[in-house]
Order: C-alpha cells, then sequence, then structure tokens
C-alpha cells in the first residue's frame, strides 16, 4: 500500500516536501470508494481529511426535505475546504460528498491539518490554495443564484461536469440535474430544449452532450 500511496503523491502532490511525503506515508491509509457511496454527510463528526487521488466528489448541501444545491466537485490533487473549516471549528460537517464514479483517496487523521501547517510550506500552501479555490466557487454559486437566470446557472453547471470530467459527454439525468440546482425536471427539460435550439447542448436520453 506504501508503494501505491507514494506513486499517487508522485502523480498528484508533487510539490509536496519529502518530510511531508514521508508523514503521510507513515499515517495515510488509501481507501477505495464505489460510486455513490456517502463520503460524508452533513452533521458526521470530521475526521479525517481526504486526499484525493483518483475519481470524482461532488459536494453539495441538503436541506430536510431532500432539496440539494450543487457547490462543487473534487478531483485528483484536491481536498475539501469546507471540511477543514468544519474540522478546525467544531468538528462536524456541514456538506455532503459522494463519489460521483469509484474514487480513490488518502486518508489523512485531521489532528495532522494543523500540526503540519507549521512544519511544511508545501502543505501550508496547500491548504490556503484549497480555501481560496473552494471560496471562489462559492462565490460563483452565490452569484447564480443571486445574479442569474436558471439557463445560465444550468449552462455553467453542464461546463463544470465537464471541466471536472474531462468529457463533453455529461451522464446525468433532467431530474438528478434538477435535484442538484434545486430546480424541478420540467423546467431542466425545458432549459435543456432551448440549449439545444441555440447549439449549445445535444440532448440524448441519460446523456448531455455539450457543444463548444
Amino acid at each position: 500500500m506504501k508503494k501505491e500511496i507514494a506513486q499517487f503523491l508522485d502523480l498528484n502532490f508533487p510539490d509536496f516536501e519529502k518530510g511531508l511525503r514521508e508523514e503521510i506515508l507513515k499515517d495515510g491509509t488509501l481507501v477505495v470508494l464505489p460510486a455513490d457511496t456517502l463520503m460524508m454527510d452533513i452533521g458526521q463528526k470530521v475526521e479525517i481529511i481526504p486526499l484525493i487521488v483518483q475519481g470524482q466528489v461532488k459536494v453539495f448541501r441538503e436541506d430536510e426535505n431532500d432539496h440539494e444545491l450543487f457547490m462543487y466537485y473534487l478531483g485528483p490533487g484536491e481536498a475539501c475546504a469546507i471540511t477543514m473549516i468544519c474540522s478546525a471549528r467544531e468538528g462536524y460537517s456541514k456538506i455532503k460528498a459522494i463519489p460521483e464514479e469509484e474514487t480513490t483517496i488518502i486518508s489523512v487523521p485531521i489532528s495532522k491539518l494543523d500540526e503540519w501547517m507549521p512544519k511544511y510550506k508545501s502543505w501550508y500552501y496547500f491548504v490556503m490554495d484549497t480555501y481560496q479555490d473552494r471560496f471562489e466557487e462559492l462565490l460563483k454559486v452565490v452569484d447564480g443564484i443571486a445574479f442569474h437566470q436558471m439557463d445560465e446557472r444550468l449552462l455553467e453547471y453542464l461546463e463544470k461536469n465537464a471541466e471536472a470530467t474531462q468529457s463533453n459527454l455529461i451522464h446525468k439525468t433532467h431530474q438528478q440535474i434538477a435535484q442538484e440546482l434545486n430546480s424541478s425536471r420540467e423546467v431542466i427539460t425545458r432549459l435543456l430544449k432551448k440549449l439545444e435550439q441555440r447549439g449549445r447542448v445535444r440532448v440524448n436520453r441519460n446523456q448531455i452532450q455539450l457543444i463548444n
């Protein structure tokens, strides 16, 4: 397992210092998460930092009526800033995270978050960059809700999905998209038809092709 972790670190976190890499090899655990399994739940005690090395994770909020608000995707070389912030404050998650495909993570004990900050510059910059990147993603979500029409939010959502998967094919049902954008299936279907008429997408059964 340590050999695999070392290979994943070389591939996804090449800037980590030698001492930091050695500590991750000592304290980290390689975990494979099947698609659609609950990786983190709202109210769950945060005990690990998941460093994503393969796959894709969807991060979102959900209310008591199962309404979802999509926030961002996590891919290889990334970690969840909100999880880090929650652990630093009261230790309980404010988000849900679900792998959209089989995903491999290096699981690091949450106690290492603060311990490594003064010891390793590469870890300090990684955490700071993670905070900044996710903050900018959240600003886009807020801007989308406050200032953009639903068709703009839908197109931005499709573009984010395509960027995260590095494919212009989005394998989502209209109902799944509606749930993630806190809308209705009928609205999403109507907007997809409009986008198709404008030449921005091609809609097939359980699949949407984004056209550049």
